[in-house]
């Protein structure tokens, strides 16, 4: 503004005239000046403070965003960290499970297994067993229907009577001189 002043001067100075824009007016000049930093208090006063405190507010809330959003952000990561380990920790808990699982069913297939061939052993025994109690019993049948044959035979052959004692003697030398060994192959073979 001074060397608006000291210019306008040097032109007036010189004979020439200056533009009545430049020319310098003093009062002018002053009320220019007091008008200027009027403004500029009032500005300052009303404009600047509620601006700057807008500003800081503004910062402050920014400033605790941030805040909030990386104190969020290490919760997150803590949780995603505690996350991975329940993780590993039911993957490792399954892995076990089915582990156990499956030794369980390895150990009941093996006892079904074990049960499964004692019936069957018991059934085979019991099965043998009746079969020897009827090829007994059809034994003692063969020999009581022999003995009878023999009977018979014997009164057709003598045609006579014979004590008792002559009688359970021939019943006797009779069934002695069958082979039951190989009727026991015949009724088994059949």
């Amino acid at each position: 503004m001074f060397t608006l002043i000291a210019t306008a001067a040097e032109h007036s100075e010189g004979g020439e005239e200056i533009s009545p824009i430049l020319a310098p007016y003093p009062g002018l000049m002053f009320w220019t000046i007091v008008a200027f930093f009027l403004a500029l208090w009032v500005l300052k006063k009303y404009a600047f403070g509620p601006i700057q405190e807008m500003l800081d507010t503004r910062r402050a809330a920014v400033n605790s965003a941030i805040t909030d959003a990386e104190r969020t952000r290490g919760e997150a990561e803590q949780l995603l960290a505690d996350y991975k380990e329940q993780l590993a920790a039911a993957r490792v808990e399954a892995d076990g499970i089915v582990a156990r699982a499956r030794q369980a069913g390895d150990e009941i297939t093996a006892r079904v297994k074990t049960e499964g061939e004692t019936q069957r052993q018991e059934q085979l025994t019991q099965t043998q067993t009746q079969i020897r109690a009827e090829v007994d019993k059809a034994i003692g049948d063969l020999r009581t229907a022999v003995a009878e044959l023999t009977v018979e035979a014997s009164e057709k052959v003598l045609r006579g009577s014979l004590d008792t004692a002559q009688h359970q003697k021939l019943i006797e030398d009779a069934v002695s001189e069958l082979d039951f060994d190989r009727l026991q192959k015949v009724g088994a073979s059949s």
